[in-house]
């Protein structure tokens, strides 16, 4: 059986530290995944004030309320839209639309940030913990104690 390698109290503690802020990065990336859902909501409501008003003015000054929660291709589309009710409807599609590509790309990017940062952390804790201080393949002795093949 080959020699045991103590390891310290403090190095494991680092490793924990590392795979915990793993945990806490995926945590707060949670909080960040239903801006979409929310901003979409928010326009619809809007859309729906104004749907109910049948006065164009108020459909214009809705389409502009939403206006500012979209992303900068449905804003371009959003800002050729008539102020009527056929308007408001195609509003509602390009919110719709808005929501889910906002959604799919948040949900996208909060893997990607756990992924690298787990990965990461498995890197810094195998190296905290020294796994890769293991004899040489020559069996050279560099600290002076002696080793034998």
């Amino acid at each position: 059986m080959g020699k045991r390698h103590k390891v310290s109290s403090g190095r494991v503690g680092m490793m924990l530290t590392c795979f915990l802020m793993l945990t806490l990065i995926g945590v707060f990336a949670t909080y960040a995944t239903p801006i979409p859902a929310i901003r979409g909501i928010l326009a619809e409501q809007a859309l729906l004030r104004a749907a109910s008003d049948v006065n164009p003015v108020a459909m214009r000054a809705a389409l502009q309320a939403v206006k500012p929660v979209l992303g900068s291709a449905a804003q371009k589309k959003l800002s050729a839209l008539p102020g009527s009710p056929a308007g408001l409807e195609a509003a509602g599609k390009l919110v719709a639309l808005d929501t889910v590509r906002a959604s799919a790309l948040i949900s996208y990017r909060n893997r990607l940030l756990v992924i690298v940062i787990g990965i990461l952390t498995g890197l810094f804790g195998v190296a905290l913990l020294g796994i890769g201080e293991a004899a040489s393949p020559d069996h050279t002795d560099y600290d002076g104690k002696g080793t034998s093949p």
